[in-house]
């Protein structure tokens, strides 16, 4: 257990003098999280509550809600995808009366229903159009995230430059054992070996679809807000399973 002087409390698993395994942190203000934790961070399957009764089931990463979870609300249920602690695609959103609202979410706004109108407007109707219906469908790959590619050795780039080492190295990023007194990743960049770290960590070490083998994914919207919604929904598709699960396991049969 480890107290600070402002009421924060932590009682679980530590490693490396850091909050490493499966613990309970309490605020003051009478939140609290129960989960998996890495290197100080809220980071895998947990269960964050609100002194409201609000509570958040399900994925973190880097202590933001990443992944599936379910958020219970006062008025309503919403089961679905998050990014950067907001909505960021399918998900359904109950309310009291039992109604629901199924479809593509970003932050607290639907954009996109899951579903048909008899009659509604078709590509079909406008032969001018034809070519969208027979071109290769466009595809994205995981693998194309942002990334520093590994450039031309020193001696083959005639325009080397010594900053690009530290786009190259993750030893230069940042100082050494930088972990030890910050864990401000808000403010601090992310390293592509941490990423990995932090990756096993949340996919239980099982890489995601597609990310070693580079194979594409078919997809039908291109649109630069889509295309992400899209790669997100696709990274976290084999967690689905493990966070529903976990969700029954802490709530209950519903």
């Amino acid at each position: 257990m480890q107290e600070w002087p402002d009421g924060c409390v932590y009682r679980g698993d530590f490693g490396l003098d850091m909050k490493l395994g499966h613990g309970e942190f309490s605020w003051p203000t009478g939140e609290s999280y129960r989960g998996q934790f890495y290197r100080d961070h809220r980071h895998g399957l947990g269960t964050y509550l609100w002194p409201d009764g609000s509570s958040f089931t399900g994925m973190f990463y880097l202590s933001s809600r990443e992944g599936y979870g379910t958020m219970y609300l006062k008025t309503r249920l919403f089961q679905g995808l998050y990014k950067a602690d907001q909505r960021f695609g399918p998900g359904v959103e109950t309310y009291p009366d039992g109604s629901q609202d199924v479809g593509l979410w970003f932050r607290e706004h639907l954009i996109k229903l899951c579903t048909e109108v008899p009659g509604g407007f078709s590509i079909h109707s406008y032969p001018e159009y034809s070519a969208f219906l027979t071109r290769s469908p466009a595809s994205i790959s995981l693998s194309d995230e942002e990334r520093v590619e590994r450039e031309p050795h020193e001696g083959e780039d005639p325009f080397y430059y010594d900053y690009k080492r530290f786009l190259l190295d993750d030893d230069l990023t940042l100082p050494p054992e930088m972990y030890i007194y910050s864990t401000d990743n808000s403010h601090l960049p992310v390293t592509c070996s941490f990423r990995k770290e932090l990756d096993a960590r949340v996919f239980l070490n099982d890489i995601p679809p597609f990310v070693e083998d580079g194979e594409p994914w078919f997809i039908k919207n291109e649109t630069p807000l889509m295309v992400r919604i899209q790669k997100q929904a696709y990274k976290y598709s084999s967690t689905v399973t493990t966070t529903l699960s976990t969700f029954c396991w802490t709530t209950g049969p519903t």
